[in-house]
């Protein structure tokens, strides 16, 4: 499209009245060139489009709590407290394992009595006179007897439990609950012995047989 010109005239200066304008005054026409304005684009801007895709899926991962080694320094207690003294007294001392020796020797002898027939049933009368703290005394010397194999079978019970990744607490509270009926029926089972004073379990159960009992404790721990 061509550009239309457009024609103005300036204006004439004008002259004191009675004179005649020269020609010299007049201007020719001028033309001016206007270019054609195209119309300004606007532009909106718009929104950048979204990022349609699926659905974040948000997944929570629940990080298990690692499991304590304690309760497997409780099963290295309670199997190294047999290799120590369960019962000290006079300077002599006796291991777990060889407690359990003696008790296997003293089970085959009762068995070999037994089936001979040879047993006095009469003293089931003197049995029952005996004072209450003879009879806990006895009660308490039989637990530290037992006590080896307790502890041992608690000690491979609680490995089994430990291998499979379960806590072996029920096994520790049976296991502790046997330590704590000891101590109980060893106080009741105190004997006075004149001027040799009051005897008890305490005074023969070796320490070995504390540091396998109070080990379950760690058995607990999870």
């Amino acid at each position: 499209m061509q550009p239309q010109p457009i024609e103005y005239t300036q204006p004439v200066q004008y002259t004191q009245p009675g004179a005649i304008p020269q020609p010299s005054q007049y201007q020719q026409p001028a033309t001016q060139y206007m270019q054609p304005t195209q119309p300004m684009q606007q532009f909106s801007q718009q929104p950048a489009p979204q990022m349609m895709g699926a659905p974040q899926q948000v997944v929570y991962v629940t990080q298990g709590k690692p499991k304590s080694k304690v309760p497997w320094v409780a099963v290295a207690l309670i199997i190294m407290s047999l290799f120590l003294p369960y019962i000290s007294f006079l300077g002599e001392s006796v291991s777990g394992f060889e407690m359990m020796g003696v008790v296997g020797e003293i089970a085959d002898l009762g068995s070999d009595e037994s089936g001979d027939g040879s047993g006095d049933s009469g003293d089931s009368g003197d049995s029952a006179d005996l004072p209450i703290e003879f009879v806990f005394f006895g009660i308490a010397a039989l637990m530290v007897g037992l006590s080896p194999f307790v502890f041992l079978i608690s000690a491979i019970i609680s490995s089994i439990v430990l291998g499979s990744g379960k806590s072996p607490k029920v096994m520790g509270i049976l296991h502790l609950g046997y330590a704590i009926i000891f101590l109980i029926v060893a106080a009741i089972g105190t004997i006075d012995a004149g001027f040799l004073g009051s005897w008890s379990m305490y005074d023969l159960t070796g320490f070995g047989f504390y540091v396998g009992a109070f080990a379950s404790g760690l058995l607990l721990v999870e």
